[in-house]
Order: structure tokens, then sequence, then C-alpha cells
């Protein structure tokens, strides 16, 4: 259907509306629709995706004229009557099975069509000449009758845009508002001490700390954090550090087992009612949500998550197909920079040794020699150290992979905002005790808190490009549907994947084998040439393949004739 869809679409020409009304639908509308307005900027385009007043729906009757001649209209039978009913199915120029008109009607209900350039069309029948299909010869589908929900607007594109619009809201305002805002800088010092620590910072340059039992602002839980957690999964796979900043301030939170107050290390991290609205950034965010109290709510929470890994896999990710490649160009990069820092360090050293000659020197000719080749050297340093012709150069010649990266923080930031991180410190909770983690526990606040500040210098970066590249609500308001959904709790989720990988190597096993008889049938059509009377296999090359000797062939007669003994 989505196929006729097209066609019709993009033989169309929409008409302007002159009456509105309120809109009547499943979905119930706000009472106010806004205007529409330019307003600069691609992080607010999510937000000004607004909508068009409503158009009175004009009364048309649904009874089919089956008198209506159309050249392109085949009559077919009823599939539930015992007498054929007369029904008209109606098809394009070349033969493609169109909407039914009552289906039409509801859908382009102000939409009117155009006959398509005649020159097209008759392209469109030579080449299916050509392929020797005959439009004549298509399938008939039934002719499909029934009532659709009213449109949200005038055509599909906007219905489809205003149901993501409002599956989007408030998610959308806030992930764009956290986009804009600037964090407060890194607290100098963090409070050690088992749940959540808040730490403010004023203007001036003051600061303080307290204990709050979850992120919240002047008495509100916090609607847009940007948060990661810190796992020991040599122990357990519950958080042991967790960090989280918003425009308000910055918040860490340490598990009570981490100081011996609770033996139990099943600790989830508590980010407030599950009832208010709020939006989570993170990278590879799936991982820190599994972590979070509020999200194993029977009941659901109103928390949604924007994940800055699948923001970048969106925009500029590369496929499993393209990472070795990547891999490669990556390598040969860093040791086409590793020798270039080689190769200044050596010209500065012999500048400095030419600096050092010239100074002693006490012949005037060699110290003139000298000179002039301090200031060759000084010139050629200088050029090669020109940001600007680096950057030109670089930028002739970038390729495809220094475009895109890999999905690790450390990759993409570097990719999207030329950020150098260390990631040293992640070996020390896969290989420390506990009690290492706690001896130098401010160390590794300040290792979580700094992948939180590149997290959001990177979400403000790859939004607003995501946005770009999928403006449509309705992508977005999927994109948070999907990182929303339910969290398992007990045993029976690995049950479950047992018996789907069970059940998936099964009907592997059962497709594998209906291949080869597949492949044995049809092998066995060549001596009489059956495969011609088969649509699909007399379109495959079946010339005969004749084997050329192989390095082997000869060499057992040859054996043969010396051997004593039979070959068997």
């Amino acid at each position: 259907m989505f196929r006729h869809v097209q066609f019709s679409v993009k033989h169309s020409r929409t008409r302007t509306p002159t009456l509105s009304s309120p809109l009547s639908s499943y979905v119930p509308p706000p009472h106010q629709l806004p205007t529409t307005i330019p307003i600069d900027g691609a992080g607010r385009r999510l937000l000004n995706n607004l909508l068009l007043p409503e158009k009175k729906a004009r009364k048309r009757r649904d009874k089919e004229d089956s008198s209506t001649s159309d050249p392109f209209s085949e009559v077919v039978p009823s599939w539930n009557d015992p007498f054929p009913a007369r029904l008209k199915v109606k098809r394009n120029e070349v033969g493609v099975q169109l909407l039914s008109r009552r289906l039409h009607r509801q859908i382009f209900k102000n939409v009117s069509f155009l006959p398509p350039e005649p020159s097209f069309v008759r392209i469109a029948q030579e080449h299916l000449e050509m392929h020797g299909l005959d439009p004549k010869s298509g399938s008939v589908l039934p002719n499909i009758a029934l009532t659709l929900p009213p449109l949200q607007g005038y055509t599909i594109d906007q219905h489809f845009h205003r149901v993501g619009v409002r599956a989007a809201q408030p998610w959308s305002g806030l992930a764009v508002d956290l986009m804009e805002a600037q964090l407060p800088p890194l607290p100098d010092q963090w409070q050690i001490q088992a749940g959540w620590t808040k730490y403010h910072y004023h203007l001036d340059g003051s600061s303080f700390s307290e204990y709050v039992e979850f992120p919240h602002h002047d008495g509100k839980p916090e609607t847009m954090l940007v948060f990661d957690v810190e796992t020991m999964p040599g122990y357990h796979p519950y958080a042991v550090l967790a960090c989280a900043a918003s425009p308000n301030g910055w918040y860490s939170w340490i598990s009570p087992w981490l100081f011996d107050q609770c033996a139990d290390p099943k600790q989830l991290v508590p980010l407030g009612d599950p009832d208010v609205a709020r939006i989570v950034v993170g990278h590879n965010v799936s991982y820190d949500r599994a972590r979070i109290r509020e999200e194993y709510s029977l009941a659901g929470s109103r928390t949604r998550f924007l994940d800055t890994m699948a923001l970048h896999v969106a925009v500029k990710g590369i496929s499993s197909h393209q990472r070795p490649e990547w891999m490669k160009h990556r390598k040969s990069r860093a040791r086409e920079r590793e020798l270039a820092a080689e190769a200044k360090e050596a010209v500065v050293a012999l500048l400095q040794e030419t600096r050092s000659r010239q100074a002693f020197e006490q012949d005037g000719a060699k110290k003139e020699e000298l000179h002039a080749m301090r200031t060759a050297i000084e010139e050629s340093l200088s050029l090669n150290t020109d940001p600007n012709e680096d950057t030109r150069e670089e930028a002739e010649s970038k390729t495809w992979e220094d475009i895109t990266s890999a999905n690790s923080l450390t990759d993409v930031a570097r990719l999207h905002c030329g950020i150098e991180m260390d990631k040293a410190a992640r070996n020390d909770f896969m290989e420390c005790q506990p009690a290492e983690i706690l001896e130098n526990v401010h160390d590794y606040l300040n290792y979580c808190a700094n992948d939180v500040s590149v997290t959001h210098r990177v979400y403000a970066k790859v939004l607003p490009e995501f946005l770009e590249s999928c403006p449509t609500p309705a992508s977005f308001s999927g994109m948070l549907t999907m990182g929303s959904s339910f969290l398992t709790v007990n045993e029976g989720w690995e049950k479950y994947l047992e018996d789907a990988e069970r059940t998936y190597r099964s009907l592997e096993e059962g497709v594998k084998k209906r291949l080869v008889n597949l492949a044995v049938e049809a092998r066995s059509m060549m001596e009489n040439e059956k495969w011609k009377d088969d649509v699909w296999l007399r379109q495959l090359d079946w010339t005969p393949k004749v084997a050329g000797k192989s390095r082997g062939v000869g060499i057992s007669e040859s054996v043969g004739l010396l051997s004593p003994f039979p070959l068997c």
C-alpha cells in the first residue's frame, strides 16, 4: 500500500487550505495550536515543527461508482461471494494497483492529482517491456475499503508530523534546553559519603555541598541530567560510583557497599519521582539506565533517555563492515602524527644547536653562515606549525575515514569536539579491590565527572546534527520510546534468552536443510532442462562449468605405476 501511496504523492498537487476548524481525532489535540514562525538554530527546529490550521472535511459519499469508465481498471471477483461481483481495481499507467477510491478519499482528501508526463510513462513502459514484464499480469489484491482514523492535518506528512510532536512532548523541549545550557564548573573537592551529594556553585565563585536523597533543585526533582555510572564487573554488575550534572549543579553518588555499610552490593541509583518528566543524557545510556532504581517500577516512569552514541551513529557512524578499514586508517594516521612529532623535535633540537653555535662562534663568516642556517630552520618550522595551513591541507585530504569514527566516547569526542580523553582509570575498576577504589575515590570521581562533562559537549554537537539529518519529530519520539523499554528483573529473562536462541537455531537449521533440498532439486532439472519452465530458475546462468586441471591431477597415476601396492 505504501508503494501505491508513493506514486500518488509523486504526481500530486496540494490545494491551499481556505477554512479552519477544530481537529477531531482519536488522539486528542491541544486546545491551541501554535503558529509557525522562523527561528534560527538547528536545536529549535524540533520545537518549531508547528502545524497548519485544519480545513473542514468535505462530505463525500462512500458509494462506489461502478459505471465510471477507467482504462486502467480491472474487473475482479470478490473472494467471499459465490457469484463473482464486479469490483473495480484501479491501476496506474504502468499497471500498479492503486488504493481503493474509499481509502484514497480519506488519505488524499485535500490533494488533486495531475497525470504524469507522457514521456515518463513511455520510459517506464519501455523499461518494463525490456525486462519482459507485462503490466497487465500484475497481481490483484483485495479491494480494501475501511474507515481510517481522521488524519491529523491535510496530508500524511502532516499527520505523522503532528503525532510525532505530541509523542515527543515535553521531552523535546527539555532536550533542546539541555543542549543549549552550560554546566557549572566541576567541584574542586568531592564529599565522600554514601548516597547522593549535591554541589552548589554561585556566580561569585563560592560553593558548598549537601547530602540529598536524589538530584533536585529548589525542592523540585531535576528534569535535565547528564549521567554516568562506574561498575566493578569482577565483583557485581551494580554501580559503585555515579556522577550527574544539570544546569543547576553537580551531583555525586557512592554506593554504601563501597564503605562496608551494607553487605548487599545490589544498590540501585535513585533519580527521584518517576512521575516527573525528565530527560537523561548519557553515552551508551542503556547501560546506565539498567542501574537506576525507578526504571524497575512496574508502573513505568516518565524519564526518557537520549544516547549520544545513538545520535552519533545516526549522523556519522560506521557499519561493522567499515570498521576494519577505519581501524587501519586510524593506525596509519596515528603513525603519521608520531613521525611528524619526531621530525619536529629533531628540527627544534637542530635549531637550538645552531643558536648555541652562533652565540659562541668567533669567525665572522661562519657566524653569518650559522645565522642564515638558523633563519632557514625557523622559517621551515613556522611553515610546518601554521595552524591555518594544516587545517586547509587536512580539509583537502579528508576521506570518509576522517569524518566518521567508532562508537566509544573517546572516538566520538575526538571526532566531534577534538577532545583527547585519558581512559586509563577504567582498567582500575576491573582490576582493583573495593578498598583501593575507596582509597583513591577522589580521582575516580574526577574520572567519572569528566566523562559526564565530555558527554554533554558531545551532546551539544550531535543533537543539532541529528535534528538536521532526521528533522521529523517522529524519529525523535521513536528514539525516546526505544530507550524506555521494559527492564527484566528475574531469571525468567535468562530462560527466555535460552528459548529464543534454541528456537532460532532450530529455524536456522530448517532453513539450511530447505536450501540444500532446493539446490538438489534445481540440479536435477539440469538433465531434462525443466529449469526453463521455472520463472525464477530460468533467470540464472545454467551454462555448465568445465573443471580445469588441478595441481594434483596425474599424481595418483604416476604414483601407482611406481608403487608395488594397489592404490585404494
